[in-house]
Protein backbone atom coordinates (compact mmCIF):
# COMPACT_ATOMS: atom_id res chain seq x y z
CA UNK A 1 0.00 0.00 0.00
CA UNK A 2 0.93 3.56 -0.50
CA UNK A 3 1.97 5.73 2.34
CA UNK A 4 -0.55 8.61 1.62
CA UNK A 5 2.09 11.54 3.36
CA UNK A 6 5.80 11.06 5.03
CA UNK A 7 6.02 11.08 8.52
CA UNK A 8 7.89 14.18 8.45
CA UNK A 9 5.69 16.08 5.71
CA UNK A 10 2.45 14.57 7.50
CA UNK A 11 3.24 15.70 11.10
CA UNK A 12 4.10 19.82 9.37
CA UNK A 13 0.81 19.64 7.55
CA UNK A 14 -0.86 18.59 10.71
CA UNK A 15 1.04 21.49 12.47
CA UNK A 16 -0.14 23.97 10.33
CA UNK A 17 -3.39 23.01 9.42
CA UNK A 18 -5.43 24.58 12.55
CA UNK A 19 -3.92 27.88 11.73
CA UNK A 20 -4.31 27.93 8.00
CA UNK A 21 -7.74 27.61 8.38
CA UNK A 22 -8.06 30.01 10.61
CA UNK A 23 -6.38 32.72 8.55
CA UNK A 24 -8.69 31.24 5.62
CA UNK A 25 -11.91 32.23 7.46
CA UNK A 26 -10.31 35.75 9.02
CA UNK A 27 -9.49 36.56 5.01
CA UNK A 28 -12.34 34.90 3.62
CA UNK A 29 -13.76 38.10 1.38
CA UNK A 30 -17.61 38.14 2.63
CA UNK A 31 -19.66 40.85 1.44
CA UNK A 32 -21.23 42.86 4.33
CA UNK A 33 -24.01 43.87 1.97
CA UNK A 34 -27.60 43.17 2.61
CA UNK A 35 -28.68 40.44 0.34
CA UNK A 36 -25.37 39.14 -0.23
CA UNK A 37 -25.92 36.34 1.88
CA UNK A 38 -26.42 33.31 -1.29
CA UNK A 39 -22.95 34.82 -2.49
CA UNK A 40 -21.05 34.58 0.96
CA UNK A 41 -22.48 30.99 1.21
CA UNK A 42 -21.23 30.29 -2.35
CA UNK A 43 -17.73 31.50 -0.86
CA UNK A 44 -17.59 29.40 2.09
CA UNK A 45 -18.61 26.53 -0.05
CA UNK A 46 -16.05 27.22 -2.50
CA UNK A 47 -13.56 27.43 0.53
CA UNK A 48 -14.52 24.80 3.08
CA UNK A 49 -13.34 21.90 3.61
CA UNK A 50 -10.96 22.01 1.55
CA UNK A 51 -9.10 18.65 1.75
CA UNK A 52 -5.72 18.39 3.71
CA UNK A 53 -4.92 22.17 2.72
CA UNK A 54 -1.29 20.66 0.64
CA UNK A 55 -1.25 24.38 -1.32
CA UNK A 56 -0.85 26.21 1.01
CA UNK A 57 1.43 23.69 3.15
CA UNK A 58 4.07 23.98 0.48
CA UNK A 59 3.57 27.86 -0.07
CA UNK A 60 4.53 27.60 3.62
CA UNK A 61 7.46 25.76 3.38
CA UNK A 62 8.54 27.13 0.42
CA UNK A 63 8.38 31.01 1.88
CA UNK A 64 9.89 29.94 4.42
CA UNK A 65 12.97 28.55 2.82
CA UNK A 66 13.36 31.69 1.48
CA UNK A 67 13.55 33.92 4.49
CA UNK A 68 10.00 35.53 4.68
CA UNK A 69 8.21 35.77 8.31
CA UNK A 70 5.88 33.44 9.20
CA UNK A 71 3.43 36.15 8.64
CA UNK A 72 4.29 36.79 5.54
CA UNK A 73 4.23 33.02 4.75
CA UNK A 74 0.47 32.83 6.26
CA UNK A 75 -0.60 36.00 3.89
CA UNK A 76 0.58 33.79 0.74
CA UNK A 77 -0.33 30.46 1.59
CA UNK A 78 -3.98 31.71 1.93
CA UNK A 79 -3.59 33.61 -1.54
CA UNK A 80 -2.65 30.59 -3.00
CA UNK A 81 -5.63 29.19 -1.98
CA UNK A 82 -8.13 31.37 -2.82
CA UNK A 83 -6.31 31.54 -5.94
CA UNK A 84 -6.68 28.02 -6.80
CA UNK A 85 -10.33 27.79 -5.48
CA UNK A 86 -11.03 29.92 -7.89
CA UNK A 87 -9.67 28.18 -10.78
CA UNK A 88 -11.29 25.13 -9.74
CA UNK A 89 -14.54 27.04 -9.56
CA UNK A 90 -13.89 28.46 -13.01
CA UNK A 91 -13.09 25.07 -14.53
CA UNK A 92 -15.89 23.34 -13.47
CA UNK A 93 -18.39 26.24 -15.11
CA UNK A 94 -20.42 24.64 -18.26
CA UNK A 95 -18.71 26.69 -20.32
CA UNK A 96 -14.85 24.95 -19.40
CA UNK A 97 -14.64 21.27 -18.26
CA UNK A 98 -18.87 21.09 -17.62
CA UNK A 99 -17.81 18.98 -14.15
CA UNK A 100 -20.35 18.13 -12.35
CA UNK A 101 -18.62 17.08 -9.20
CA UNK A 102 -15.87 18.62 -7.26
CA UNK A 103 -14.23 17.28 -3.77
CA UNK A 104 -16.74 14.18 -3.86
CA UNK A 105 -19.82 16.92 -3.90
CA UNK A 106 -21.83 18.98 -6.38
CA UNK A 107 -19.57 21.36 -8.01
CA UNK A 108 -20.28 24.94 -6.77
CA UNK A 109 -22.28 26.49 -9.72
CA UNK A 110 -24.75 23.29 -9.63
CA UNK A 111 -25.31 24.63 -6.29
CA UNK A 112 -25.59 28.30 -6.21
CA UNK A 113 -26.22 28.91 -10.26
CA UNK A 114 -23.52 29.68 -12.97
CA UNK A 115 -23.83 33.79 -12.09
CA UNK A 116 -22.74 33.45 -8.29
CA UNK A 117 -20.50 30.81 -9.14
CA UNK A 118 -18.53 33.30 -11.30
CA UNK A 119 -19.30 36.27 -8.93
CA UNK A 120 -17.03 33.77 -6.26
CA UNK A 121 -14.34 33.14 -8.26
CA UNK A 122 -13.77 36.71 -8.75
CA UNK A 123 -13.91 37.68 -5.39
CA UNK A 124 -11.50 34.81 -4.46
CA UNK A 125 -8.48 35.70 -7.20
CA UNK A 126 -9.16 39.48 -6.35
CA UNK A 127 -8.62 38.88 -2.58
CA UNK A 128 -5.39 36.92 -3.37
CA UNK A 129 -4.06 39.89 -4.70
CA UNK A 130 -5.32 41.42 -1.89
CA UNK A 131 -3.24 39.41 0.35
CA UNK A 132 -0.15 38.71 -1.48
CA UNK A 133 0.38 42.73 -1.79
CA UNK A 134 0.01 42.68 2.22
CA UNK A 135 2.38 40.37 2.73
CA UNK A 136 4.68 42.02 0.67
CA UNK A 137 4.31 45.54 2.31
CA UNK A 138 5.05 43.46 5.50
CA UNK A 139 8.89 43.11 4.43
CA UNK A 140 11.79 44.82 4.28
CA UNK A 141 11.84 46.68 1.11
CA UNK A 142 8.03 46.94 1.26
CA UNK A 143 7.21 49.35 -1.69
CA UNK A 144 9.73 47.51 -4.43
CA UNK A 145 8.28 44.16 -3.53
CA UNK A 146 4.62 45.14 -3.95
CA UNK A 147 5.17 45.69 -7.23
CA UNK A 148 7.26 43.22 -8.06
CA UNK A 149 4.99 40.35 -6.69
CA UNK A 150 1.81 41.64 -7.54
CA UNK A 151 3.29 41.87 -11.35
CA UNK A 152 4.71 38.30 -10.85
CA UNK A 153 0.98 37.33 -9.68
CA UNK A 154 -0.86 39.33 -12.90
CA UNK A 155 1.96 37.45 -15.20
CA UNK A 156 1.08 34.32 -14.21
CA UNK A 157 -2.57 34.43 -13.62
CA UNK A 158 -2.79 35.90 -16.96
CA UNK A 159 -3.18 35.57 -20.38
CA UNK A 160 0.60 33.48 -20.27
CA UNK A 161 -0.65 32.05 -17.51
CA UNK A 162 -3.68 30.37 -15.97
CA UNK A 163 -5.97 32.00 -18.34
CA UNK A 164 -3.35 31.28 -21.07
CA UNK A 165 -3.53 28.37 -20.31
CA UNK A 166 -7.13 26.92 -19.86
CA UNK A 167 -7.43 29.11 -23.22
CA UNK A 168 -5.44 26.68 -24.90
CA UNK A 169 -6.69 23.55 -22.89
CA UNK A 170 -10.22 24.65 -24.57
CA UNK A 171 -8.69 25.14 -28.03
CA UNK A 172 -6.54 22.06 -28.51
CA UNK A 173 -7.69 18.73 -29.65
CA UNK A 174 -6.33 15.21 -28.85
CA UNK A 175 -5.12 14.66 -32.51
CA UNK A 176 -3.10 18.48 -32.41
CA UNK A 177 -1.31 17.77 -29.21
CA UNK A 178 2.48 17.70 -30.03
CA UNK A 179 4.87 18.00 -26.95
CA UNK A 180 4.56 22.13 -27.47
CA UNK A 181 1.08 21.96 -27.74
CA UNK A 182 0.84 20.01 -24.02
CA UNK A 183 3.55 22.27 -22.40
CA UNK A 184 1.33 25.21 -23.75
CA UNK A 185 -1.88 23.54 -22.02
CA UNK A 186 -0.17 22.90 -18.74
CA UNK A 187 0.91 26.73 -18.28
CA UNK A 188 -2.51 26.65 -16.40
CA UNK A 189 -0.95 24.39 -13.44
CA UNK A 190 2.96 25.06 -13.81
CA UNK A 191 2.21 29.35 -13.35
CA UNK A 192 0.17 28.69 -10.43
CA UNK A 193 3.06 26.22 -9.12
CA UNK A 194 4.96 29.04 -10.03
CA UNK A 195 3.76 31.38 -7.69
CA UNK A 196 3.32 28.99 -4.97
CA UNK A 197 6.97 28.80 -4.64
CA UNK A 198 7.69 32.02 -5.42
CA UNK A 199 5.52 34.46 -3.79
CA UNK A 200 6.79 34.08 -0.16
CA UNK A 201 10.53 34.88 -1.59
CA UNK A 202 9.43 38.14 -3.56
CA UNK A 203 7.33 39.34 -0.75
CA UNK A 204 10.71 39.12 1.49
CA UNK A 205 13.04 40.33 -1.14
CA UNK A 206 14.94 36.96 -1.19
CA UNK A 207 18.09 36.55 -2.77
CA UNK A 208 17.79 36.37 -6.98
CA UNK A 209 18.84 32.98 -7.30
CA UNK A 210 16.33 31.99 -4.54
CA UNK A 211 13.83 32.92 -6.34
CA UNK A 212 15.06 31.04 -8.97
CA UNK A 213 15.73 27.60 -8.04
CA UNK A 214 11.79 27.98 -6.07
CA UNK A 215 10.49 29.03 -9.22
CA UNK A 216 12.59 26.32 -11.89
CA UNK A 217 11.45 23.63 -8.81
CA UNK A 218 7.73 25.17 -9.19
CA UNK A 219 7.88 24.78 -12.50
CA UNK A 220 8.75 20.88 -12.84
CA UNK A 221 6.31 20.20 -10.49
CA UNK A 222 3.89 22.30 -11.88
CA UNK A 223 4.28 19.85 -15.17
CA UNK A 224 5.11 16.74 -13.30
CA UNK A 225 1.63 17.63 -11.51
CA UNK A 226 -0.40 17.70 -14.50
CA UNK A 227 1.43 14.79 -15.55
CA UNK A 228 0.09 12.70 -12.85
CA UNK A 229 -3.49 14.37 -12.90
CA UNK A 230 -3.78 13.01 -16.68
CA UNK A 231 -3.11 9.78 -15.87
CA UNK A 232 -5.31 10.01 -12.92
CA UNK A 233 -8.17 11.54 -15.13
CA UNK A 234 -7.33 8.19 -17.22
CA UNK A 235 -7.42 5.41 -14.83
CA UNK A 236 -9.23 6.05 -11.73
CA UNK A 237 -13.14 7.07 -11.33
CA UNK A 238 -14.53 9.62 -9.60
CA UNK A 239 -14.84 8.04 -6.46
CA UNK A 240 -10.83 8.04 -6.35
CA UNK A 241 -10.32 11.58 -7.81
CA UNK A 242 -13.59 13.47 -6.47
CA UNK A 243 -13.98 14.86 -10.17
CA UNK A 244 -15.62 13.26 -13.20
CA UNK A 245 -13.79 10.71 -14.58
CA UNK A 246 -12.10 10.97 -18.28
CA UNK A 247 -12.32 14.33 -18.82
CA UNK A 248 -9.58 14.32 -21.33
CA UNK A 249 -11.06 12.17 -23.49
CA UNK A 250 -14.60 13.33 -23.06
CA UNK A 251 -13.69 16.63 -24.29
CA UNK A 252 -11.20 15.06 -26.98
CA UNK A 253 -9.05 17.45 -25.44
CA UNK A 254 -5.11 17.05 -25.88
CA UNK A 255 -3.26 15.16 -22.69
CA UNK A 256 0.04 13.87 -21.62
CA UNK A 257 -1.46 9.93 -22.09
CA UNK A 258 -2.07 10.75 -25.48
CA UNK A 259 1.13 12.44 -26.32
CA UNK A 260 3.57 10.15 -24.72
CA UNK A 261 0.99 7.24 -23.49
CA UNK A 262 1.00 5.89 -19.98
CA UNK A 263 4.83 4.60 -19.66
CA UNK A 264 6.31 7.75 -21.22
CA UNK A 265 4.19 9.82 -19.28
CA UNK A 266 5.24 8.67 -16.22
CA UNK A 267 8.54 8.41 -16.93
CA UNK A 268 8.45 11.97 -18.50
CA UNK A 269 6.94 12.97 -14.58
CA UNK A 270 10.19 11.23 -13.13
CA UNK A 271 12.65 13.07 -15.10
CA UNK A 272 10.98 16.24 -14.18
CA UNK A 273 10.25 15.79 -10.32
CA UNK A 274 14.11 14.58 -10.18
CA UNK A 275 15.01 17.97 -11.86
CA UNK A 276 13.23 20.09 -10.12
CA UNK A 277 14.69 18.57 -6.89
CA UNK A 278 18.04 18.87 -8.22
CA UNK A 279 17.51 22.57 -8.20
CA UNK A 280 16.44 22.63 -4.84
CA UNK A 281 19.36 20.79 -3.47
CA UNK A 282 22.06 22.65 -5.67
CA UNK A 283 20.47 25.79 -3.80
CA UNK A 284 19.12 24.89 -0.12
CA UNK A 285 21.03 22.01 0.39
CA UNK A 286 19.41 19.70 2.92
CA UNK A 287 17.20 22.31 4.67
CA UNK A 288 14.24 20.77 6.47
CA UNK A 289 12.20 22.56 4.42
CA UNK A 290 14.16 21.42 1.30
CA UNK A 291 13.60 18.26 2.48
CA UNK A 292 10.06 18.12 2.54
CA UNK A 293 9.34 20.07 -0.70
CA UNK A 294 10.90 17.22 -2.47
CA UNK A 295 8.98 14.80 -0.36
CA UNK A 296 5.79 16.17 -1.61
CA UNK A 297 7.07 15.98 -5.35
CA UNK A 298 7.52 12.18 -4.99
CA UNK A 299 4.03 12.50 -4.11
CA UNK A 300 3.17 12.64 -7.29
CA UNK A 301 5.45 9.77 -8.78
CA UNK A 302 3.27 7.44 -6.15
CA UNK A 303 0.24 8.94 -7.67
CA UNK A 304 1.42 7.91 -11.17
CA UNK A 305 2.67 4.67 -10.21
CA UNK A 306 -0.83 3.75 -8.69
CA UNK A 307 -2.17 4.52 -11.55
CA UNK A 308 -0.18 2.63 -13.60
CA UNK A 309 -0.36 -0.54 -11.52
CA UNK A 310 -3.95 -0.17 -11.52
CA UNK A 311 -4.42 -0.04 -14.68
CA UNK A 312 -3.68 -3.45 -15.23
CA UNK A 313 -6.82 -3.92 -12.85
CA UNK A 314 -9.14 -1.74 -13.97
CA UNK A 315 -11.68 -4.75 -14.50
CA UNK A 316 -10.88 -6.02 -10.82
CA UNK A 317 -10.94 -3.55 -8.53
CA UNK A 318 -13.51 -1.16 -8.16
CA UNK A 319 -13.02 2.90 -7.07
CA UNK A 320 -13.83 2.33 -3.44
CA UNK A 321 -10.98 -0.32 -3.28
CA UNK A 322 -8.35 1.60 -4.85
CA UNK A 323 -9.22 4.66 -2.61
CA UNK A 324 -7.05 2.57 -0.34
CA UNK A 325 -4.14 2.48 -2.67
CA UNK A 326 -4.24 6.10 -4.07
CA UNK A 327 -2.47 9.29 -3.25
CA UNK A 328 -4.72 12.14 -2.62
CA UNK A 329 -4.43 15.04 -5.26
CA UNK A 330 -3.06 18.68 -4.34
CA UNK A 331 -6.83 19.67 -3.90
Amino acid sequence: MIQVLSENLACFVARERAVVESELRMHLPLSSLPGARRLNDALEYAVFPGGKRLRPALALLASTLAGAAHEQSLRVACAIEFLHSSSLVLDDLPSMDDAGLRRNRRALHLVFGEGLAVLAAVALLNQSYALLAGAARAGRESSRAVETLVAEAARCVGADGMVGGQALDLETRADEGGSDALACRDLKTVALMRLMMTAGALACGAHSEDTRALADFGEAFGRAYQICDDLMDETYGSGVTGKPARQDARHMRASAIATLGAAGARRFAGQLIERGIARLRERFGERDEARLLAEAARLLLDRADAAAASDAHTHQTSDHALLEHTVPAFE
